[in-house]
């Protein structure tokens, strides 16, 4: 037993020693990042609230739009994309649905859109397929023409996806830089009023678009299948199918990208909405397919180390990025409920139960140390957002061990999946959405209120300051 206490203390030390040095890091790099450049939402409701904005001069924007069976959703993503985003071009793909998916894009879409219906045995063949038919579109309307590939960007958006209007417009204009070759928009959860959703939204932004913004310094910042931009310059230099069968096949594209000398960036100045899971079955295999993607892509490393276009951080983070799973989720999981049985039964080392004397007080003691490392996300989340007082968020910090335990979960199932060779998935059920009308009466008083907040705020430091130049003596 004093071995194996000896292994998962070791163990404890180098998840620890990881997760500071990564993580950590990351997170740092990420709020100093949102500071400077006010990466609030109230700092994002200043700048895509001013009405549509234009696309630069000379860019050309193609969004492409993969739907199986998404007749709930499509009609108001459309609709954002055509009054939020000006000058784009939208590529609908209907991958074989069997339902009213294309029959609603066209009544919304009209000559707006161009639609294209896949039918079996090349249809439902996964994501990746469907956006390499879509591309192939683009490629001869870019030939006939006559675009500039470098001038040519392309996006990626799920069917209930909303990005932030003039989304579009700002994220072009990060593309300037010619060592740009992706860009992936922050990730928020609509629908922010129920628990479920509200955590999913602090997990998004507080933990993942956060750290994005750190791998910003990077440039390595990973492709996500939703909000995705690309140069399609450096997709053509991907190759003729730049998006692979993976699971993943976002992370699949990021990386590619970087093994080919690629800058990937983020913006915080928008951000693309979609639907939460409420269902926890539902939740768990949705994690459980992006931990099998995530895990699945530490076989590109051999790849991405043999390639002197990648500079040497990129390609350390990039490491410790595929390791997380390995290195943190897995042996993270052991070493939690170890040490808790350790402490509940009273035996092993001192230094494992932590505090010496009663067992019970070993048991507060390890879980206090895990409330502490999530408490950070939470005043991130307070500081960034409006969707929290700060009480409220600190109540929050908690109900983010949640987050830590469908991640354990959804690795070991992952892992189980790999071992077996498991390749089926069924696709995420969306949720029937209302009319946009309400979400935007909606969205409007959010942004007044917000504006009122920010001149009530402005009037009472003028006041201060008046208040102390007359208090000078003279």
């Amino acid at each position: 037993m004093a071995a194996l206490d000896s292994v998962v203390q070791h163990m404890a030390l180098a998840i620890a020693a990881f997760t500071g040095i990564y993580n950590v890091v990351l997170l740092s790099l990420g709020a100093f990042r949102l500071r400077r450049a006010d990466g609030s939402l109230r700092g994002q409701l200043r700048w895509t609230h001013d009405g549509p904005v234009p696309l630069p001069s000379g860019w050309s924007v193609f969004v492409l739009v993969p739907c199986l069976n998404e007749e709930r959703v499509i009609a108001n993503t459309l609709r954002c994309l055509l009054d939020g985003q000006p000058g784009v071009r939208i590529v609908v793909v209907d991958d074989g649905s069997d339902d009213g998916t294309s029959r609603i894009a066209r009544a919304v879409g009209g000559s707006s859109i161009t639609l294209i219906r896949r039918a079996p045995p090349e249809a439902r063949q996964g994501k990746g397929a469907a956006l390499n038919a879509a591309l192939g579109v683009v490629r001869v309307h870019v030939a006939n023409e006559g675009l500039d590939p470098a001038r040519v960007l392309v996006c990626v958006l799920d069917a209930d996806g909303r990005m932030t209007p003039g989304a579009v417009s700002r994220v072009a204009e990060l593309f300037e830089e010619p060592a740009v070759g992706g860009a992936q928009l922050a990730v928020r959860i609509r629908g922010r009023n129920r628990w479920a959703l509200q955590l999913q939204d602090l997990e998004f932004w507080a933990l993942s678009a956060v750290t994005q913004f750190g791998r910003v310094a990077t440039g390595t910042v990973s492709m996500g299948g939703n909000g995705q931009f690309s140069r399609l310059s450096a997709l053509d230099q991907v190759g003729s199918r730049p998006w692979s069968d993976s699971l993943t096949e976002d992370l699949d594209l990021g990386i590619s990208l970087a093994a080919r000398g690629w800058t990937v960036t983020s913006t915080t100045h928008a951000f693309v909405s979609q639907q939460g899971l409420t269902s926890p079955r539902r939740l768990l295999r949705q994690r459980t397919r992006w931990y099998h993607g995530h895990m699945s892509a530490l076989t590109r490393l051999p790849d991405l180390w043999s390639r002197q276009a990648v500079g040497v951080l990129g390609r350390i983070e990039l490491t410790g990025y595929l390791l997380v799973p390995y290195v943190v989720t897995l042996p993270g999981s052991v070493v939690q409920h170890y040490l808790l049985l350790r402490a509940l039964s009273g035996g092993g080392d001192e230094r494992l139960r932590l505090l010496a004397g009663p067992a019970w007080l070993g048991v507060p003691a390890w879980q206090l140390l895990a409330l502490t490392a999530y408490l950070a996300p939470a005043l991130i989340y307070w500081r960034r957002t409006d969707d929290l007082p700060l009480w409220k968020a600190l109540c929050w910090s908690p109900a983010v061990i949640v987050c830590a335990y469908l991640g354990f979960a959804a690795g070991w199932c992952a892992l189980w999946q790999i071992l077996t060779r498991h390749r089926q998935w069924a696709k995420t059920e969306r949720e029937e959405e209302t009319s946009l009308t309400a979400e935007i009466r909606s969205e409007a008083r959010e942004v007044r209120e917000v504006r009122e907040t920010r001149e009530v705020r402005e009037i009472r430091a003028r006041i201060r300051t008046e208040i102390q130049a007359e208090d000078v003596p003279r």
